[in-house]
């Protein structure tokens, strides 16, 4: 809240710790707008559902948006495409390494 000065005012009763929570309808929306969008793309001879979702993923975590990574936390599905990847990206490294070291 800002007053006449451009002084932002504390006000101890519209003090919010943490992330607003959203509700139900914009989880909906925002779950049927990236499954719509991977899909859609998924379709183009040669991508896959995974490989565009891990791109997706990767530009999402370089420009911090919450709202995309609090939904693919919960969906089971998306979760599993960035365990994955991540999972393959740490083994790849570390072969990287071993292979240097000897």
């Amino acid at each position: 809240m800002k007053d006449t000065n451009n002084k932002i005012k504390f006000n101890i009763l519209e003090f919010n710790f943490g992330k607003q929570r959203r509700s139900l309808k914009e989880w909906i929306q925002i779950g049927a707008i990236f499954h719509l969008v991977l899909n859609a793309i998924s379709l183009i001879p040669g991508l896959k559902k995974e490989t565009v979702f891990n791109f997706l993923d990767k530009i999402q975590r370089r420009f911090n948006l919450e709202v995309i990574n609090d939904y693919i936390i919960q969906d089971s599905e998306l979760l599993n495409f960035r365990i994955q990847r991540i999972v393959s990206e740490v083994l790849e490294d570390y072969n990287e390494q071993m292979e240097i070291e000897q």
